[in-house]
């Protein structure tokens, strides 16, 4: 037919082209070298600020900036460089399995913002300590915004990595119960004749929601099965 569209094949049979997580890792690269091209541009604007009061202050000559940085400019960058960190976080947390936490290489691992922030960290240093030594009359207002924004970005990424953690943790730990009281509970039910999630929670201490865990699955591997609906749903050994 006319209309039908064919998908492109390998030799092998599997279909070819991109990918849905290769356009995304490209999106990401796009984000990063747009961010890295802004922040080199406006990391030169207030290098050249700098060593144009340098050369007034110190040196009592004229130095003429081609460009100065500014707010706009640094508001650019930082526009960028949030899109790539968001769109990074965002794809660490669908991709990663529930039950996945960060090896300590992963969690210390020194990572592309951590570069950035010891960058401006370090030229903010430096411009200090040229303004303490009177070379200059003043730091650039817009290098100090501009470090608080990548610190803020970089807290928010930690953050975020911590709470991904915890949450795998916290999953380990629910299915670590679940484990554990398995058999307790064909125990608990062959004795009783049946049990439910409220005496499941009076007998092993779990929260509501690790009862049920503990229940469904036991359901799901025919260990017991349900009878009733809702919260009069009771188990009964099968």
């Amino acid at each position: 037919m006319e209309n039908e569209q064919t998908v492109p094949t390998s030799s092998a049979g599997k279909a070819t082209g991109t990918t849905v997580g290769q356009a995304k890792e490209t999106w990401s690269e796009v984000m990063f070298y747009l961010a890295l091209f802004f922040g080199v541009l406006h990391f030169s604007a207030i290098l050249m600020q700098v060593v144009g009061m340098f050369a007034h202050t110190a040196l009592r000559k004229e130095f003429a900036v081609p460009f100065q940085s500014s707010v706009m400019m640094g508001n650019v960058y930082l526009a960028f460089l949030a899109a790539y960190v968001g769109q990074k976080e965002f794809v660490r947390w669908l991709k990663r399995a529930d039950d996945e936490i960060l090896s300590g290489t992963d969690a210390k691992k020194v990572t592309r913002g951590i570069y950035i922030v010891i960058i401006w960290a370090v030229f903010t240093g430096v411009v200090m300590y040229v303004k303490s030594m009177s070379f200059i009359a003043e730091v650039p207002d817009t290098l100090y915004y501009t470090l608080g924004e990548v610190l803020a970005l970089l807290c928010g990424t930690e953050a975020s990595k911590y709470l991904r953690n915890r949450q795998a943790t916290k999953r380990n730990q629910t299915a670590s119960s679940i484990e554990n009281y398995g058999d307790r509970a064909i125990d608990l039910c062959k004795a009783k004749g049946s049990i439910d999630n409220e005496l499941c929670q009076m007998e092993f201490g779990l929260s509501r929601d690790q009862a049920y865990r503990l229940l469904n699955k036991l359901e799901n591997t025919g260990k017991i099965k349900a009878v009733g609906m809702g919260k009069a749903t009771k188990y009964i050994e099968s």
